[in-house]
């Protein structure tokens, strides 16, 4: 009947109108597919078959296909936003049930798990703690908890030292004068120097009594020699007259004034001249006397008086009346002028004669502006002052001009260390915790003088320079002679200890006694005896240019970064590194060998070497490196470089709490760590003719993080962000392949489920065989194409219109049938 075939036609049509409706209405739907109705005819058939003039029975629906092409991919900003370029579906779990898709819409649940907008979670590989992937595909899920910190175990380094540097270290001859017979010697002495003075005896002048001379008819006339050490023996002939400019009549103090200056001008105008002068003395009430006073303080000049015109007695300048003070020196260092004989490498000689009584400071800086000498200077005093017996209990102590009131060692000491950036430069004081007594020190190597005053009668300082010199003592004096036989009276007299001075002499320089210019001898002078023969006993082997962290110019290269401590402390790890020298003339070893460098190692600016017992401070740690004669790095004479005795430290200075070291140095290192123990690994690293450089460097180390963001690339691996700049990879996306991809069941949502037509699903990571790539932060479209739906749309319409027409014609034909008659 036509009626059947035409109701076949408006059901396919009325299909087809609802698949084409479907796909006009998913033309936005992330990831849809759209779908198409396939057709076949239909022929009644019997059992020997269809005739060839059989009319068709109409039209049945054989499939409803799907359209697995690629849609359009568009980007957002979600980074767990993704599209798959290529083939492959979204392997879901909704509640057990595996689904599939291409919507790749992707967001967190409330319990960190990686869903699309209807739940179902997003399945991949997760990483283990190493960031190793693999295993059966499960749920994904973004930990939102801190990043806790992991300790550093390995540093990578890959550097390039510069060939063409040159050796900064040096092996040269070093010793100290400390042998020497009065270096650090407690000297003991006048605090001031006191002056020769030949002194006259009193005279009376005044209105009524004039001296009873008449100076323009008679003259006074005398002698004056003066003999010392400085100028020598001259001798001056003084005449007393008007003509001389004397008054005649002598009957005031101004006319006395006017006399001696008349006496000073003959003295030093004449040619020679004598280094003295005249001097009024006032003694009051009309009392007068004339001193003859050397001009030189501090040295034992002889001053000789003698009359020539028989008058003399009318100044009180006769024999009888005439008394000498003798000058004598302040005390000093007690060192004499001494001479070095210096000679360099081409056979030049220098001769470098020290002054007589320089500080060691002094003498120091004029040796450091040799070639090829290094000098320096230190002094140390030891004092006691635990004699306190009179009252008022305490005194006053004058350390290089700063006096200081104090009762004890304990308070000197306090006073000193106050004064260090002050008044009293580079001097500082400690208790020696065996004696008690103070241990002064200056690190410049000046003269330290020392005087009391202010105590109690019988107060006592013993004070002591080297350990090999005697103690000297100064004693407070008021009354009835001194309590200890051996002491100085210390109203008088002060103490000064000199410095001990260091020198090193280049490669290749000699350095021996040579006279002083005043006729001192080595040995008796600031420097002991000298003998630089082999075997002497007297020079010892010196390093020049050691290495040094805090001085750039003992090492050739530096660099730094930061470590972790197993809180997630950062620290700065210093690696220095020193071209080391090479003899060709001696045999190769492990001190000698070519193309070899140091490298040492500090954190946080401080030693962390494995203690030399039975020491337990920490020694510098050093590592030597070798390299072939293609500047590579010779792997099989550098051995491995492990950190064994770092004690992470807080600012103070304290252990901090954190793993500490294990000196037995176990590889490899265990994970987690249980020691603060990191290897440095140098591989790559090279030795070529060019700068210094860093090529690469990194730690495994890391400090807290909180997640800030993530990261997918095109194989599907998801990278967590945090804060302290880590990126830890988290999980794998997997993906599906079908063999018969038009096989799987739709199941809403832009979700397919296996079939059996399908065939079984073939998991893998991205980019794997023949699934296409991620690209994050993007979904792919529908693939509906709008204006082919339209059409198909139309063509539907017509094909249900015109099925309806079938019905409406074979209905007329009935009526006309049944019509008739």
């Amino acid at each position: 009947m036509p009626f059947d075939t035409a109701l076949s036609g408006i059901r396919a049509a009325s299909t087809e109108l609802s698949v084409t409706g479907n796909n006009i209405a998913n033309a936005s739907t992330t990831g849809f597919k759209g779908s198409r109705v396939e057709f076949g005819d239909v022929y009644a058939i019997s059992v020997l078959g269809a005739g060839t003039t059989i009319a068709g029975s109409g039209v049945q629906i054989q499939d409803i296909a799907q359209n697995f092409s690629q849609g359009n991919v568009t980007f957002t900003e979600n980074e767990l936003d993704m599209a798959i370029n290529g083939t492959g579906f979204f392997i879901l779990n909704r509640d057990g049930e595996t689904l599939y898709t291409r919507a790749g819409s992707f967001g967190l649940d409330a319990d960190g798990y990686v869903v699309n907008n209807v739940g179902a979670r997003l399945q991949g590989s997760i990483a283990d703690e190493n960031g190793n992937l693999g295993g059966i595909p499960t749920d994904i899920r973004i930990q939102r908890t801190d990043l806790d910190p992991r300790q550093t175990t390995l540093v990578s380094s890959r550097l390039n030292l510069d060939a063409t540097q040159d050796v900064l270290q040096r092996t040269g001859m070093g010793f100290d004068n400390s042998t020497g017979v009065v270096v650090g010697a407690a000297e003991s002495g006048l605090t001031s120097a006191t002056t020769s003075t030949l002194s006259g005896g009193n005279f009376t002048v005044t209105p009524a009594t004039p001296l009873a001379i008449d100076f323009s008819t008679t003259d006074i006339t005398f002698d004056l020699e003066v003999q010392n050490a400085s100028t020598g023996n001259d001798v001056v002939s003084v005449t007393l007259n008007t003509a001389n400019g004397v008054p005649a009549t002598i009957d005031s103090k101004r006319d006395l004034e006017v006399m001696v200056a008349s006496i000073n001008e003959q003295l030093l105008s004449n040619v020679p001249s004598v280094s003295a002068v005249a001097r009024l003395i006032d003694n009051g009430g009309g009392s007068y006397s004339i001193d003859f006073t050397a001009l030189q303080s501090g040295e034992a000049s002889v001053i000789t008086f003698t009359p020539t015109s028989g008058n003399e007695a009318l100044l009180a300048l006769d024999a009888g009346n005439l008394s000498v003070v003798t000058g004598e020196p302040a005390v000093s260092n007690g060192y004499l002028s001494d001479a070095l004989s210096i000679t360099d490498p081409n056979g030049t000689t220098t001769t470098f004669v020290s002054e007589a009584g320089a500080s060691a400071a002094e003498t120091a800086a004029e040796l450091n502006a040799i070639e090829g000498i290094t000098a320096s200077a230190e002094t140390t005093v030891n004092m006691d002052i635990s004699l306190l017996i009179g009252s008022p209990g305490s005194m006053d102590i004058t350390i290089n001009g700063v006096t200081m009131t104090v009762a004890n060692e304990t308070d000197l000491g306090t006073e000193i260390n106050s004064r260090t950036a002050t008044t009293l430069p580079g001097i500082s004081a400690t208790i020696d915790e065996t004696t008690g007594n103070l241990i002064i020190n200056s690190a410049s190597g000046e003269d330290i003088r020392i005087s009391i005053a202010g105590g109690g009668d019988g107060d006592s300082v013993t004070i002591y320079g080297t350990d090999s010199s005697s103690p000297e003592v100064l004693e407070i004096e008021t009354g009835g002679g001194l309590t200890i036989p051996s002491a100085e009276d210390a109203s008088t007299n002060s103490v000064v200890v000199g410095g001990v001075i260091t020198m090193i002499v280049d490669e290749n320089y000699a350095v021996a006694n040579a006279p002083s210019s005043d006729g001192g001898l080595g040995g008796a002078g600031i420097f002991p005896l000298i003998n630089d023969a082999p075997g002497s006993g007297f020079f010892t082997e010196q390093t020049i240019n050691a290495f040094d962290p805090t001085d750039q110019s003992t090492y050739n290269s530096a660099t730094s970064m930061t470590i972790y401590d197993s809180f997630g402390v950062s620290h700065v790890m210093t690696q220095y590194f020193v071209k080391e020298g090479y003899d060709p003339s001696m045999p190769v070893s492990t001190t000698n060998a070519p193309n070899q460098w140091t490298m040492y190692v500090q954190i946080d600016g401080r030693d962390i070497g494995n203690p030399v017992p039975p020491s337990v401070e920490p020694t510098r740690q050093s590592f030597t490196l070798r390299f072939n004669e293609d500047g590579s790095l010779d792997d099989g004479n550098t051995p491995i470089m492990q950190i064994t005795n770092w004690v992470p430290m807080d600012d103070n200075g304290n252990p901090n709490g954190s793993l500490s070291a294990d000196n037995n140095g176990t590889l490899p290192i265990p994970n987690p760590p249980t020691s603060s123990n990191f290897v440095i690994d140098l591989d790559g690293t090279t030795q070529f003719g060019s700068a210094f450089s860093v090529r690469d460097i990194d730690q495994n180390g890391y400090t807290t993080g909180q997640l800030s963001g993530l990261t997918v690339d095109d194989e599907g691996v998801i990278f967590a962000r945090f804060t302290n700049g880590e990126s830890l990879v988290l999980a794998q996306v997997e993906l599906a392949d079908f063999s018969n991809e038009n096989g799987l069941q739709p199941m809403g949502n832009t979700m397919w489920a296996e079939t059996f037509d399908s065939g079984e699903p073939v998991y893998n990571a991205p980019g794997i065989g023949a699934l296409g790539t991620i690209q994050a932060g993007a979904l792919e479209e529908s693939n509906v194409d709008l204006s082919e739906q339209l059409v198909a749309l139309i063509i539907a319409q017509r094909n249900f219109q015109a099925s309806a027409k079938t019905i409406e014609t074979a209905d007329q034909v009935t009526q006309t049938v049944i019509n008739l008659r």
